[in-house]
């Protein structure tokens, strides 16, 4: 068994023109977008090769280093890097690089269209990035019918429909997946006939409702939703199918990283079903979630991220050990009812674990 790198080094050898792309290809081009490319690829339809990109991005590195913050795998920078070195990627052209943070708004959006040569087009979303607010987005989920990052895939998928010929792959990890399954089923069914695919790698589901449009309904036969055997984030919501569980060689929040993901010949190594761990995780969100209306989870959300907040922090990376024991404090004082303070101590203390492990 092995890991994505390992994919590299046995199949980097191979054209998409002799192994047509798979699961495994189709992850590792959904990180590509990760990297802020403003500047280095066009918002529009003006292609550059890959190569030409990161070559671009390294040199200006040099005198400025990228960081993604915590959230982000440490591998995803190695990753971009390394794939123009690979005969595989190295032909991979791209364009239609967007990006949106809008703190006011409580959005973040990227998404970038990769095109293999005489191959499909793929339209890449990127996940949660490092800042607190995009966080609060991912919340917001839960009480909206849709976000603002929902809202502008859908926008960008149709843009880029109609800006390229041929068949589309929508893909994209955690929140990138979600917001893959958003905007494809939500496209006119002229325009769902040319997706071949949708790919969901651990991203959150949707609210009971949503499940039901015809829309949804439409694109569900191609969508592939693949968690790791110990997911905290695909498991929440619902797909309204059952997801393909991988198996990973981390476990918590860790398993969130595909590149812990195994690998084996041309995808990701099944497991049998998720782990014990994230069936508790899954009730006890579903539990906590079903016990409140509405209008009391909008309220939650609100005050959770004051909290989060008050610490002066706004990226994850901001928040130190000492900053989520002042904001674990502040959690104890909230006199909202059981459930919600023992949901704000789950989510602060875990984070609390994360950072200790990380010193060890």
């Amino acid at each position: 068994m092995g890991v994505l790198f390992d994919y590299l080094d046995w199949r980097g050898d191979l054209s998409f023109g002799a192994d047509p792309a798979n699961e495994a290809d189709c992850y590792l081009i959904s990180k590509i977008g990760c990297p802020n490319l403003t500047g280095f690829v066009a918002a529009d339809e003006q292609e550059v090769s890959l190569s030409e990109v990161v070559a671009s991005f390294q040199a200006q590195a040099v005198n400025d280093p990228v960081s993604l913050g915590i959230s982000s795998a440490p591998q995803v920078m190695e990753c971009f890097y390394r794939l123009p070195t690979v005969p595989r990627f190295r032909s991979l052209m791209l364009s239609g690089y967007r990006r949106n943070d809008d703190v006011d708004n409580t959005e973040q959006f990227s998404a970038l269209t990769v095109r293999i040569p005489d191959g499909p087009c793929y339209i890449t979303f990127r996940g949660t990035d490092d800042n607190i607010y995009s966080w609060k987005e991912n919340f917001h989920m839960a009480v909206m019918d849709a976000i603002p990052a929902q809202t502008d895939a859908l926008l960008y998928l149709q843009w880029a429909m109609d800006a390229y010929n041929g068949n589309f792959i929508v893909c994209g990890h955690s929140k990138g997946g979600n917001l893959a399954m958003y905007a494809s089923s939500m496209l006119p069914p002229a325009m769902q006939d040319r997706i071949t695919s949708v790919y969901s790698f651990d991203g959150p589901g949707f609210q009971d409702a949503f499940l039901k449009k015809e829309g949804y309904l439409r694109i569900l036969p191609k969508l592939h939703s693949l968690i790791p055997q110990n997911s905290l984030v695909g498991v929440l919501l619902s797909t309204g199918k059952e997801p393909e569980v991988v198996t990973s060689s981390s476990f918590g929040v860790r398993a969130h990283n595909g590149f812990t993901w195994e690998v084996l010949g041309t995808g990701f190594v099944r497991s049998e079903a998720v782990s014990a761990s994230s069936i508790l995780f899954k009730n006890a969100m579903s539990e906590t979630l079903s016990s409140m209306s509405l209008q009391d989870r909008e309220a939650f959300i609100e005050e959770f991220f004051q909290i989060m907040t008050s610490t002066g922090a706004f990226t994850l990376t901001d928040l130190t050990e000492n900053s989520l024991g002042n904001a674990l404090e502040i959690a104890r004082s909230l006199r909202r009812d059981k459930e919600v303070q023992k949901f704000a101590f789950s989510m602060i203390s875990n984070a609390l674990a994360d950072i200790r492990s990380k010193r060890e």
